[in-house]
């Protein structure tokens, strides 16, 4: 087994956090993919960490957690996500899930493993058939440079 080969320049960033940032306000019914079911808890005093994520450049999609029946993804403007866990509160009737992040590599000549070619994203439901729902597609190499992703990640439902 071959070493997988160094990643050259920048590699996608996914980061991870619970309260969601003020920017997150900006989400509605028109930018997002799955269900708002609650209002986003936000701090009362802006850091500048999304400013600085987006200066940085290499943050691809931000995932945060806190309110449990919310599980949306979108660009405001770059992509990001609710809905993370499993655990915690919920809502009557609405089936528990979990988001599902896949970083694909790309394969080398010599079939080895190169560079990360995209970031994927879905939820998948926890009922009879394990289904999956609201596949999204976080960042491709082909789109490098752009922040894409922030997803809302409370996918802490419980079933009644």
């Amino acid at each position: 087994m071959t070493k997988p080969e160094a990643q050259t320049g920048s590699a996608p960033g996914l980061v991870y956090f619970h309260i969601p940032l003020p920017e997150f306000a900006s989400f509605d019914s028109t930018n997002f993919t799955g269900v708002k079911q609650e209002g986003i808890s936000l701090p009362s005093i802006n850091s500048g960490f999304f400013t600085t994520m987006l200066e940085a450049g290499d943050t691809k999609a931000v995932f945060i957690g806190h309110d449990h029946v919310n599980d949306i993804c979108g660009k405001i403007p770059s992509l990001l996500c609710w809905g993370f866990g499993y655990h915690a509160y919920g809502q009557a009737g609405w089936d528990r899930r979990a988001r599902v992040v896949l970083a694909t590599l790309e394969k080398t000549e010599t079939k080895g493993w190169g560079t990360v070619k995209s970031i994927r994203t879905w939820k998948r439901l926890d009922d009879e058939h394990l289904t999956t729902i609201d596949p999204q597609v976080l960042w491709t190499k082909s789109s490098a440079g752009k922040l894409l992703s922030i997803i809302f990640l409370s996918v802490d439902h419980l079933k009644d």
